[in-house]
């Protein structure tokens, strides 16, 4: 993979579609339609002021009561998230991936707008020994996925998309196999058609048949087949059709934090050969706590075989709810039960996270009047002959 060496200038798309503060919001969602984009940015003058994504959509959909009346200051975010046209790929990469957000403006040194970069554009430049890191599609997959009947109403569908952070809702039958599926796009497509879609039913307004996969399917040869259909999600099933699981963009460009902390120790082992004639040598152990440190906005627990806690960053301590786990020799099982997840114990398995396998799970709980999530992403770590030696939880 030579995504590590490329300025961001290389892998951005140039052509932006862009609005000014003027728009109403059925004028942003015609032209979403129209031009078959996820997102639009709010530009005056070349800066950039704000972004409106397929997300605002949905999520101003579910909270406000609908669309109509609002203007694009209404759904844009800002400030927007910004790089230099310079900056590395894999540095942008790893920004996205720790805000959580999907797109990145792109600018010139004085600030002035040169285009866009999305998980998209990035999945694109992968190389073949990314996908064959986790090798199936199970390896790769989240868990986390909407079903719902098709009976259910858009509202449903939307509130479940907005409180859980997913992009799609599958409806199934009473046996879980997909009938259909209702994405961020279509919910623009709606608005745009309707003053309220909410009442429509899944049945209604779904599109079928649903792309689907096997989970021991290859990843490479699945993500050709997406990018032939020009789809960026799918759901994964079992031998006998029901749905386990969502493939989107976002699974499988998630996948390169591995990359990302590979690249860093290649930095620092640069860094670390220009220093030799000072005799400043940087062990493994520091070095990885270093990189583990900077993992901004990202709680991160390492356990031993046991469960217990061996290892976190500070930022573990600065979250409320994580507290119990910065303490070490910790049962992180118990402290997983107590914050809605006692089925942690059967995931927590060499035989569950075996062959690279990830298992996200997303967790809300009630701080005052406010509901609180976080997602949470386990895996199994291995020693330099493959064998386990314990669990590495990553929170946002």
């Amino acid at each position: 993979m030579e995504t590590n060496k490329k300025p961001i200038s290389e892998l951005m798309t140039r052509t932006v579609c862009e609005v000014k503060t003027d728009f109403s919001a059925a004028q942003v969602l015609e032209l979403m339609q129209r031009m078959a984009v996820s997102s639009v940015l709010v530009v005056e003058d070349r800066l950039t002021l704000g972004i409106v994504t397929e997300r605002d959509v949905v999520r101003n959909l579910h909270r406000k009561g609908g669309l109509q009346g609002l203007s694009c200051a209404d759904l844009m975010q800002a400030p927007v998230v910004t790089v230099e046209q310079t900056e590395s790929a894999m540095d942008v990469y790893h920004m996205m991936d720790g805000r959580r957000i999907r797109h990145i403006a792109v600018t010139d040194a004085e600030g002035l707008l040169v285009g866009i970069v999305s998980e998209g554009d990035i999945l694109r430049d992968f190389g073949v020994e990314h996908y064959m890191r986790f090798k199936d599609v199970d390896g790769a997959m989240s868990t986390t996925v909407v079903l719902l009947p098709e009976s259910a109403s858009v509202g449903e569908a939307v509130a479940l998309m907005d409180e859980r952070r997913q992009s799609c809702v599958f409806a199934v039958d009473a046996a879980r196999r997909p009938l259909g599926v209702l994405t961020e796009r279509d919910i623009v497509r709606l608005c745009h058609g309707h003053d309220d879609p909410r009442g429509l039913t899944l049945g209604e307004t779904m599109k079928s048949p649903v792309r689907t996969a096997h989970r021991a399917e290859h990843l490479h040869d699945v993500v050709k087949s997406m990018d032939a259909a020009h789809v960026r999600r799918l759901a994964v099933v079992e031998s006998d059709g029901s749905v386990c699981g969502v493939l989107t963009h976002h699974e499988i460009v998630h996948g390169l934090e591995g990359q990302y902390v590979s690249y860093l120790k290649d930095m620092l082992q640069e860094q670390e050969k220009a220093l030799v004639s000072r005799q400043v040598a940087v062990k493994e152990k520091n070095l990885l706590e270093s990189i583990l440190r900077s993992a901004t906005g990202t709680a991160v627990i390492a356990t031993d075989m046991e469960c217990r806690v061996a290892y976190c960053n500070p930022a573990v301590a600065a979250m409320p709810k994580l507290q119990p786990f910065a303490m070490r020799g910790k049962d992180v099982r118990e402290a997983l039960a107590h914050l809605g997840w006692p089925e942690c114990v059967a995931m927590m398995t060499p035989q569950a996270l075996g062959n690279g396998r990830l298992h996200t799970q997303l967790l809300a709980w009630t701080e005052g009047s406010e509901t609180q999530h976080a997602e949470l992403q386990l895996s199994l770590l291995v020693d330099d002959r493959n064998q386990p030696e314990g669990y590495l939880l990553l929170a946002r």
